[in-house]
């Protein structure tokens, strides 16, 4: 599972990191709110790990701004606080749930993998007959068989998927699978084009000057 760790002590941050990622988790960690939202795609998480009080923007105002993105990956706050009211606003914010410190790193992981949505349990999407999506481990099969893709095709595609039947701007395919670098339409057609042919046809559509669509009947 891919983690998104906000925290602003350094022993605590990286002791979370360092068990996690034993515990066969990928983790990227910040110790700011301002670090996170300029370094991390917030789309490109299964679960994220939020201290409330850190410098510059909080917990809160990084779940704020995650959430108007339309990001639904679960979030599990984590704070000294034990005001209700401001726990309260942690859940209204959409967080599924808190955890007060000082807490037990194993008890964290059992609140990650309890957070995690239910349709992540099944996480096999069948495209046809020859065609199929694993969601988890982002790998395309075709007839069982891995469908070697380019680093970009595979955020490309894990974009187009986690958003399946909804629109997929420019906007989103530059900040997401260019990370914001310079780049021409030419390269967003060729991309999709060459993806494309790995897919069932008419499976991405087109919307004219808007971006496309990932259809999954």
């Amino acid at each position: 599972m891919r983690i998104l760790l906000l925290e602003d002590e350094d022993h605590l941050r990286e002791n979370i990191k360092l068990y996690l990622s034993l515990r066969g988790h990928e983790v990227d960690s910040f110790e700011n709110g301002e670090e996170l939202l300029e370094g991390a795609n917030a789309n490109d998480y299964d679960c994220m790990v939020l201290d409330i009080n850190t410098p510059f923007i909080d917990g809160f105002e990084v779940l704020e701004y995650i959430r108007t993105q339309s990001i639904t990956a679960p979030a599990i706050f984590i704070s000294a606080l034990t005001d209700t009211q401001r726990v309260l606003k942690g859940f209204e914010l959409g967080a599924e749930d808190y955890l007060k410190k000082p807490f037990d790193l194993a008890e964290l992981e059992v609140r990650i993998h309890k957070a995690r949505p239910k349709r992540h349990t099944h996480s096999l999407i069948e495209f046809d007959e020859k065609r199929s999506y694993d969601l988890e481990s982002r790998t395309l099969y075709f007839q069982e068989s891995v469908v070697k893709l380019s680093a970009t095709q595979k955020r490309l595609l894990y974009l187009l998927i986690k958003n399946q039947n909804s629109l997929v701007t420019f906007e989103m395919l530059l900040d997401y699978v260019w990370e914001n670098r310079d780049i021409s339409h030419a390269t967003i057609l060729s991309t999709m084009r060459d993806l494309k042919r790995h897919l069932p046809e008419g499976a991405i559509k087109n919307v004219k000057s808007q971006g496309y669509i990932f259809e999954i009947r």
